[in-house]
């Protein structure tokens, strides 16, 4: 319940963006069909999904960096820093989660999107675990002034970046048709989930050692 309430503050520090960032999560998909129709709506999932999660968690991180007095406050509470911390990696997990659910249901509606792929998902839930689990380690062990612009970077880079990585043609997933389905499922999802955990430990640890005074 405690953890719950963490995670509702992040989002109601954000409530004035969501909007802006479910429109983002819409319109970027069927934008980057009509600009790279070759990658069906992937691409565009992709980008959507690194907009929405780094954008909100940045604002929240930014309005933390503003007001240190009340992270200070809030260690003063029964919330812990170990539950501060791991409320952020819902928050982003969440982000994503909506970010799915929305591109499901444009794939119904929006012609060219694809059809819903769970291989798809299990991708990007891969991606979006290894750039939060290097991202807010490092962001706590840093600060946020330090690393601010690795979002401006991530933002910016992205959509030159992923559609050069896909068009490699080393970068190749047909080996993976080798294995059943459900292996590839469960090995991608365990490995996402490890990352995210040894992440969870290495921020705690870093969050713990940090000085609020």
């Amino acid at each position: 319940m405690m953890l719950f309430h963490l995670i509702k503050k992040d989002f109601l520090i954000v409530k004035k963006y969501v909007l802006i960032m479910l429109v983002t999560a819409v319109l970027i998909p069927p934008f980057m069909l009509w600009r790279t129709p070759e990658y069906t709506g992937i691409l565009g999932f992709m980008l959507s999904v690194i907009f929405c999660v780094f954008m909100l968690v940045q604002y929240v991180t930014l309005k933390e960096y503003q007001f240190p007095k009340a992270a200070t406050l809030l260690c003063a509470t029964p919330f812990s820093r170990k539950m501060i911390v791991l409320s952020k990696y819902i928050f982003c997990i969440a982000i994503y989660v909506a970010c799915c659910i929305i591109y499901a249901i444009e794939t119904l509606v929006v012609p060219g999107l694809g059809t819903i792929d769970a291989t798809l998902f299990l991708l990007m839930l891969l991606v979006t675990s290894v750039f939060i689990g290097i991202y807010l380690p490092v962001q706590y062990k840093l600060g946020y002034a330090k690393t601010k612009f690795v979002f401006a970077v991530v933002i910016m880079a992205s959509p030159f970046i992923l559609p050069q990585l896909m068009k490699m043609e080393n970068v190749n997933l047909k080996f993976l048709s080798m294995y059943s389905p459900l292996i590839v499922y469960t090995s991608v999802f365990l490995f996402s989930l490890l990352f995210l955990i040894v992440s969870v430990i290495l921020s705690m640890k870093f969050y713990s050692d940090t000085d609020l005074a």
